[in-house]
């Protein structure tokens, strides 16, 4: 295989999301966490947006940790202190921007924000982890408006996932105290499920998966993690 390129990055966890030629990831540059725009084919730098925020934890490493999500020509990137930037795709050009954590009063966990906002035609969904109904939060995709809020669960380290399950449209959390199913059209809990990761850490990371069931339709749901809890298929 023939290495087309190869470039220096700044510090971070987060993955790269890709539509056409266009690559977008989160980089900690210096003092300033930054979401860069890198040519595909070339590894050429398009544009950067910075915010001033540092990131840092021993254990985990310093720099963002979640990655973007790209639809509808914009970029949706969570940093790890909170911020959610929707960036216009081709020039990187600020359309709005929210301090997640600010807006549902919650504070960070060990390891920073690390979930991808789910986009939708209409909702940007992010998972703050707030106390008092904030721990899902959805966002007007183009204003930026706060659209609904849902759930008093502590964030952990997974992102909201769209799905379907015995004919039910719902999103899935899997936050620190378990995993919890949500309305998409008004936030309203429709069920949960108690799995908590570690005590008082409350570490869950792991995406949870939708199979199908007897009758070939998704009915279920397989989660799992680490630190000897194991996984569970739920029902």
């Amino acid at each position: 295989p023939k290495e087309l390129w190869r470039r220096p990055v700044g510090l971070g966890w987060s993955a790269f999301a890709v539509v056409g030629n266009l690559a977008v990831t989160q980089e900690q540059r210096g003092d300033d966490e930054v979401v860069v725009a890198y040519e595909l084919r070339t590894g050429k730098e398009l544009w950067t947006h910075a915010d001033r925020f540092h990131f840092k934890e021993t254990l985990g490493g310093n720099g963002p940790r979640a990655t973007p999500t790209i639809h509808g020509g914009r970029i949706f990137a969570l940093g790890a202190e909170g911020v959610l930037n929707c960036l216009e795709a081709q020039t990187g050009k600020l359309v709005w921007s929210h301090n997640i954590l600010q807006d549902a009063k919650a504070k960070n966990i060990t390891w920073g924000m690390s979930g991808s906002p789910l986009v939708t035609e209409r909702l940007v969904v992010v998972n703050p982890g707030g106390p008092e109904g904030y721990s899902l939060v959805a966002y007007d995709r183009d204003s930026g408006r706060m659209v609904w809020h849902s759930g008093s669960g502590q964030a952990s380290y997974s992102s909201p996932l769209l799905t379907k399950l015995a004919g039910v449209e719902q999103i899935l959390m899997l936050n620190g105290p378990g995993l919890e199913a949500y309305a998409l059209e008004d936030g309203r809990e429709l069920w949960k499920f108690d799995w908590v990761t570690n005590g008082d850490g409350m570490i869950n990371v792991s995406q949870p998966i939708p199979l199908p069931g007897a009758d070939g339709q998704p009915d279920r749901v397989l989660i799992s993690s680490g630190y000897g809890m194991g996984s569970a298929m739920l029902e």
